[in-house]
Order: structure tokens, then C-alpha cells, then sequence
């Protein structure tokens, strides 16, 4: 089935685009009392052949799938879960709003102090592990994956890898976390 533009007219959700006498509704399209209309948002096309009416889609939302890899920033940080506001999907800019959950284990430090492995504002680069219950799970375990860009804690001040930790050239705090083995060579800043 071939569909030929007539005319690139966009439409919203209930515009009416022809009546019943001239098209059949077709794909995103829906017939209300004699009316055709478009069931979202797009690009009206039509179908001579088929006397047909359809709507193409010109916004393509990524919902994020297992093994993908995101991008985002923590939103929420608790001690066993944080919360990450999902920014990059695979890569490129998305502006969906997902938000996703890292479930995280405190670690044991030296002298019986706890590892955080996030922070609040902390860039992180997670992978989907998950999508049970219209949630989406994080992990962050693999050696690509964890903290790539983070604020001092004392002074706000962009952190340094420094000797396989994390320091502020400021104030000399020295932090550690669950960060990714790229972590400072990323053009994102939180």
C-alpha cells in the first residue's frame, strides 16, 4: 500500500481532518459521528488509492528497555535506594521525564565508616536491568557504570580523579562513591 502527501498539515488529537463521504479513518484516525479525526499528534496523510485518512507520527517517545544504558542525575538519595532523573537514553538527549530507581548496597570503608555510592546531583550512567511493574531498575555494578560527574560536598565545586578517588581541587575534600571507570572525562557537569 502505497500512501502519497497531499498536503503536510499537522494535526492534534480530535482535529477533524475529512468527513466520512470523502475517507475512510485509518491508522491514528477514528470516525465520530460522520467526522474523521486524528487519535494524535502528526502529519495528516492520504491514501487516494484506499480512500483512506492516517495520521503519521512526528514524535517518536524512546521508552528505555532492558540493557539499555541512561544517563541522568539523582534526584532523590536515600541509603538503600536513589532515585535518577533520566536525561541521556543510549546516548542521546531525551526529554521524556522517566525516572529510574538504583537499588544500592552500602559498602564498608575504611575503619567501619560506610561508602555512599551516590549522591544527591551526582551524574550517573546506569544500565536497565528491568521494567517490572511500569518501573524502571538501575544498576550501576558494572566498571563503565556509576558516578561520572560530582559535586564537592563541602564547596559545590566540580570533583578530580585523583589517585582513584575523587578530589576537589578547592577545598581538598577527598570523596568516595561507586564512580564509573571514565569518571571526570565526561564533557556533563552536574
Amino acid at each position: 500500500m502505497k500512501m502519497s502527501e497531499n498536503k503536510q498539515s499537522r494535526v492534534l488529537p480530535g482535529d477533524a481532518m475529512a468527513v466520512s463521504e470523502e475517507y475512510l479513518p485509518g491508522n491514528h484516525a477514528y470516525d465520530a459521528n460522520g467526522t474523521i479525526r486524528a487519535l494524535q499528534t502528526g502529519v495528516v496523510v492520504k491514501d487516494l488509492q484506499q480512500r483512506e485518512i492516517n495520521v503519521k507520527s512526528t514524535v517518536v517517545t524512546q521508552v528505555p528497555t532492558v540493557g539499555d544504558v541512561v544517563t541522568g542525575q539523582i534526584e532523590v538519595a536515600q541509603s538503600s535506594t536513589s532515585n535518577l532523573k533520566i536525561l541521556y537514553l543510549n546516548g542521546k538527549p531525551t526529554q521524556a521525564g522517566f525516572v529510574g530507581i538504583i537499588f544500592l548496597r552500602e559498602e564498608r570503608g575504611g575503619r567501619g565508616m560506610r561508602r555512599t555510592a551516590v549522591k544527591l546531583g551526582d551524574v550517573v550512567r546506569a544500565k536497565v536491568i528491568s521494567t517490572m511493574n511500569a518501573m524502571i531498575h538501575l544498576s550501576i555494578g558494572e566498571p563503565h557504570l556509576g558516578v561520572i560527574a560530582s559535586l564537592c560536598s563541602n564547596c559545590g565545586r566540580p570533583l578530580v580523579v585523583s589517585g582513584g578517588r575523587a578530589q576537589c581541587n578547592n577545598c581538598g575534600n577527598v570523596e568516595d562513591r561507586k564512580f564509573a571507570d571514565d569518571f571526570g572525562r565526561e564533557p556533563i557537569q552536574p
